[in-house]
């Protein structure tokens, strides 16, 4: 922890240094799920089977060359995630402990819009799984925003 970090956890209220910490810690859980797709191909796919097909294997004998491509795709989706949630930590331990409503829209914008598009995808497609993946992680972060809102104020 940096000397800015210290600086910022004292100034903030224990409820926000919570809610921060829950962000945190949601964003935390997205990106070792991201780096399964990244570093553990073979794994990823048997969660994203569980989600898509409800079983641990694809029902189907895909060509090697398919699912090296599956693998990277989901490797590329792997890396956006981490990306994305390695900002969302850094925005909650800096400018979101600081009561910076810039910071709680920067973080709960984004999240919302994903959550909305990538559900109303999902169940027009049928993939029940990742509507239930997706409300999990809409909990994990929601939760946390909805409770610390109040703590933003715009500052002109």
């Amino acid at each position: 922890m940096t000397g800015e970090q210290d600086s910022a956890d004292t100034a903030a209220t224990p409820a926000l240094l919570l809610w921060s910490r829950l962000v945190q810690g949601a964003a935390a859980v997205v990106i070792v799920l991201s780096l399964i797709l990244l570093l553990s191909p073979r794994l990823g796919e048997t969660i994203f089977n569980l989600v898509y097909f409800h079983q641990l294997s694809m029902p189907v004998e895909v060509p090697r060359l398919a699912r090296g491509y599956i693998w990277f795709a989901n490797g590329i989706i792997g890396a956006v995630m981490a990306g994305w949630m390695i900002c969302i930590i850094l925005l909650a331990r800096g400018p979101f402990l600081e009561g910076r409503l810039h910071a709680w829209n920067t973080i709960a914008i984004p999240l919302t819009s994903w959550f909305l598009i990538d559900t109303a995808f999902s169940i027009a497609h049928g993939v029940w799984g990742n509507v239930l993946l997706n409300t999990a992680t809409g909990l994990m972060f929601g939760i946390p925003l909805l409770f610390s809102r109040r703590h933003f104020i715009a500052k002109h």
